[in-house]
């Protein structure tokens, strides 16, 4: 059997990430292991998920033998192989302790690497915290896909709502200046819902009946194999938060490789729940800004003019945010401190490094 190591990143969201857990620990094959990495989490993530491996709150009665290490140790004491490699998949899970948040990105990176040079697996799954595997057989059919074609660099299940809705998180191309336009603004996202050019981005007229290629996958949950993920560099750690499985898509199919949706496969997307528990929709919305223009800058060929238009739409809707500020006060939905320095960061970006 292939060889998976399942990547978690965890910031103040223990809950969700032990409820992951969980459904991992029923899936129909035993051939993975279990990275979470926390990224110096406030909320007791540490303990709390401590206590779960210790048999508090888990179904059934086999603990997990719990192997934790901090970031800057993972070069210098790695695992133990006896120790670790006797106990079995289902019983061991390794927890990586981050001195700071460094986001997604790098949060991530932190974790593959350690997989890939301790244990040498052969696939790695990117897994958000709030996804829960229902289908016992996911990973399997993932694997499936993957091996029907040597150029599939990064295979996806579908992701669904709670609700039981299909969340329309692929693109079947890398956006183009429409779609920065009417979809990753307030424009698409509020005024003009669900518009042509949003249907087109998403691929409306997809069945859901075979496996497909698209451009971007959800970051939700990926499956990368060995060699892709290795030979594009992993996540790009100039961003913090969003954009990175549109970078990815990007960087894959400049080396070649096939990026996959495999509709047999499903798995459950509760969608930000951290950003949504903390109130944290403008703190979001100023990463997630930082991002795109870094994405459009480095990883696109937008001319100035349209550049200018973006920012000008993203500028605008910030302005508004403000004013919702202004007149809501306390019930905003909004921070006035984040949306000003997303206008600051809009008006000076140079495209360099996040902050």
């Amino acid at each position: 059997m292939p060889h998976v190591a399942i990547v978690i990143l965890n910031w103040n969201g223990w809950a969700d990430t032990i409820q992951c857990i969980e459904s991992i620990r029923r899936l129909s094959t035993s051939s993975y292991d279990i990275i979470v990495v926390d990224n110096n989490s406030s909320d007791s993530s540490i303990e709390n998920i401590r206590r779960y491996c210790e048999g508090a709150g888990m179904s059934g009665n086999t603990p997990i033998h719990l192997f934790e290490v901090f970031e800057d140790e993972i070069n210098q004491t790695g695992l133990d192989p006896s120790s670790y490699y006797g106990e079995e998949p289902g019983r061991r899970m390794i927890l990586i302790k981050n001195h700071d948040n460094y986001g997604y990105a790098r949060g991530n990176n932190i974790g593959i690497r350690f997989a890939l040079n301790a244990l040498k697996p052969d696939y790695i799954l990117v897994l958000n915290n709030d996804v829960i595997i229902e289908d016992t057989e996911m990973l399997n059919k993932l694997l499936d896909t993957m091996n029907k074609d040597g150029r599939i660099g990064a295979v996806s299940p579908i992701l669904m709502s709670t609700n039981g809705e299909v969340q329309r998180a692929c693109t079947r191309n890398l956006p183009d200046f429409l779609d920065f336009i009417f979809v990753h603004t307030f424009i698409g996202q509020r005024l003009i819902k669900e518009n042509r050019i949003w249907k087109r981005h998403f691929d409306y007229d997809y069945p859901f009946d075979r496996p497909a290629e698209f451009g971007v996958l959800p970051g939700s949950c990926i499956l990368f194999r060995r060699q892709a993920i290795t030979e594009i560099g992993l996540f790009d750690e100039n961003t913090f938060l969003y954009w990175e499985e549109f970078i990815i898509g990007c960087k894959l199919a400049t080396r070649g490789w096939k990026s996959v949706l495999c509709p047999d496969a499903e798995a459950i997307h509760k969608g930000e729940s951290c950003i949504k528990n903390l109130n944290l929709k403008s703190w979001a919305r100023y990463w997630s800004i930082k991002s795109e223009l870094y994405y459009l800058k480095n990883y696109t060929s937008q001319n100035q003019f349209k550049m200018a238009v973006i920012k000008a739409v993203l500028f605008l809707e910030s302005t508004l945010a403000i004013i919702d500020t202004i007149l809501k006060g306390k019930r905003s939905k909004f921070d006035r401190e984040y949306e000003l320095k997303i206008i600051s960061t809009i008006c000076g970006n140079t495209g360099n490094k996040n902050g």
